[in-house]
């Protein structure tokens, strides 16, 4: 695969990451709120951070990785994606504060699974969130994901140690339901 995936939806455009997006990605990740539940992205978040960001997610193997800037009226607003394709994809994501609650990672997600799950045609997903994420973990189940367990994880951007994880996964199969029910529900 050698193009980058760019994906729309009625109200995004999830495109790939740029060095000219280092600003806003300092301006958004300098927020604890966002970063205390990722794993990679320490607090406080400084310039080199967000130039190393990019780095790790611009364009590469893509068929390793992809990983898309999610912009809403062309202004980024947060990132997803997912990694190690060719071996336990692993999926992501982060938004800014203040599009929580609003239905925007549902929307980008839906389209990121749809791409992966559907059109790559992976078997399955995998995707986590510490268990003080209420939010990411009843996405995920919107979105159709499977709790499967639970387990410890570590964010640089809290106090040093493990902090509990609740784990998901998501199969082509259960996203189609999930997608199917949400239409049902729509049309109720």
């Amino acid at each position: 695969m050698t193009n980058f995936p760019r994906l729309r939806t009625a109200s995004l455009t999830l495109r790939e990451w740029k060095a000219t997006d280092a600003p806003r990605v300092l301006e958004l990740l300098q927020n604890q709120n966002i970063t205390r539940m990722l794993a990679s992205a320490p607090y406080p978040y400084t310039k080199a951070d967000a130039e190393v960001f990019l780095k790790r997610f611009m364009p590469g193997d893509l068929s390793e990785a992809v990983n898309w800037a999610v912009e809403l009226n062309g202004i980024v607003i947060g990132g997803c994606g997912a990694g190690f394709l060719t071996k336990k994809p692993d999926m992501a994501w982060w938004l800014s504060e203040m599009h929580w609650k609003k239905g925007v990672m549902f929307e980008a997600l839906s389209e990121v699974l749809r791409y992966f799950l559907l059109e790559r045609e992976l078997p399955s997903l995998f995707a986590d969130a510490f268990s003080d994420n209420p939010g990411s973990q009843a996405l995920m189940r919107k979105l159709g994901f499977v709790h499967t367990g639970r387990s410890m994880g570590r964010s640089r951007a809290r106090l040093a140690g493990e902090y509990p994880t609740e784990e998901f996964t998501i199969t082509a199969l259960s996203f189609i339901d999930s997608q199917n029910s949400i239409v049902q529900e729509g049309a109720q």
